[in-house]
């Protein structure tokens, strides 16, 4: 479900009259105060980094820098949410950010670990799915793997087309599809 946004009805025209865009260090850089970046500043409600932009009237409206980002490089306001691959809301380098439904937002967090949590009661790791908004049970395993495995085919089955980003070598890696192997991400590497 699309959301419902103030900016949607700022135009975007005017978020590229009042910022440039670093593209190296993702910040937007102001055209008002000499072309120093905008560090944006945190939400206290959500945690998010916001930015201020301002109408013709002068009125303000205030957005998430990422939105705010993502509307400059494309030239129109997203459909969805903004989700970080990085899971860094300081990162809003331009390949860093990406459209994304809830689903997918809940897929690229911290706990969520691709498929896979630890069950305490069950004291095995156990996998699951959220199609449609809700949790498909894939069943307890004894690795982390074996359940990240049954993600995986569990992915390939229903044809989801989005997959949360995965530690490699130390970096994220974002695919439609990546060998299974490489996919183990332990729960003390966040």
């Amino acid at each position: 479900m699309p959301h419902k946004y103030k900016t949607k009805e700022f135009p975007v025209e005017r978020v590229r009259e009042q910022f440039d865009y670093d593209y190296e260090t993702g910040f937007l850089i102001s055209k008002r105060y000499a072309g120093r970046p905008v560090k944006g500043r945190l939400s206290q409600n959500k945690g998010a980094w916001m930015v201020t932009l301002y109408r013709e009237d002068g009125s303000r409206v205030t957005t998430n820098y990422g939105r705010a980002v993502f509307a400059w490089v494309n030239e129109r306001w997203p459909d969805e949410t903004i989700d970080h691959i990085d899971r860094n809301p300081r990162n809003n380098r331009v390949e860093n950010l990406r459209e994304a439904d809830n689903v997918l937002q809940q897929q690229n967090t911290c706990n969520y670990s691709y498929g896979s949590c630890w069950n305490k009661d069950a004291k095995k790791w156990q996998s699951r799915i959220f199609i449609n908004g809700k949790s498909n049970h894939l069943g307890y395993f004894k690795t982390q793997k074996a359940a990240q495995d049954a993600y995986m085919a569990e992915c390939d089955r229903i044809g989801r087309k989005y997959l949360p980003p995965t530690l490699v070598d130390g970096k994220y890696v974002v695919a439609e599809r990546i060998d299974p192997a490489a996919i183990y991400i332990p729960l003390d590497s966040f």
